[in-house]
């Protein structure tokens, strides 16, 4: 059975910065452990990158845990990049769950939600 796996490296270009990898299924059942991942890599961080490429399965928690993830980047001014690379998976995920918007929420003064691109 596919388990999820987060692992956490300095990003490139700038010492303030950590990459976190994310593969497998981020579903109700683990996303607590990829809430802390997330919650800890944050607070080392001035940047973080989050990398979806390699998640084979996503749900409504998972979505949920990215969407705090991003405010709580907001509220502490870092900045928060997603990339899902090839994977079609939580596109297709956001939109199904409704995540997918034309405007950011209140807290995107920075205009970075990864929402933001309407619905197809």
């Amino acid at each position: 059975m596919d388990e999820l796996k987060v692992t956490v490296a300095k990003g490139e270009g700038t010492p303030a910065a950590l990459t976190v990898n994310v593969s497998g299924p981020v579903s109700v059942q683990n996303v607590g452990d990829l809430r802390a991942a997330l919650l800890q890599a944050l607070a080392g961080a001035e940047q973080l990158f989050i990398n979806l490429a390699d998640v084979t399965e996503i749900d409504l928690a998972g979505l949920q845990v990215l969407c705090a993830t991003h405010r709580s980047v907001l509220q502490l001014n870092k900045q928060l990049s997603i990339a899902t690379g090839d994977n079609d998976l939580i596109h297709a995920v956001s939109i199904e769950a409704g995540f997918q918007r034309h405007v950011g929420c209140a807290q995107d003064r920075d205009k970075t939600c990864f929402w933001v691109g309407g619905n197809d």
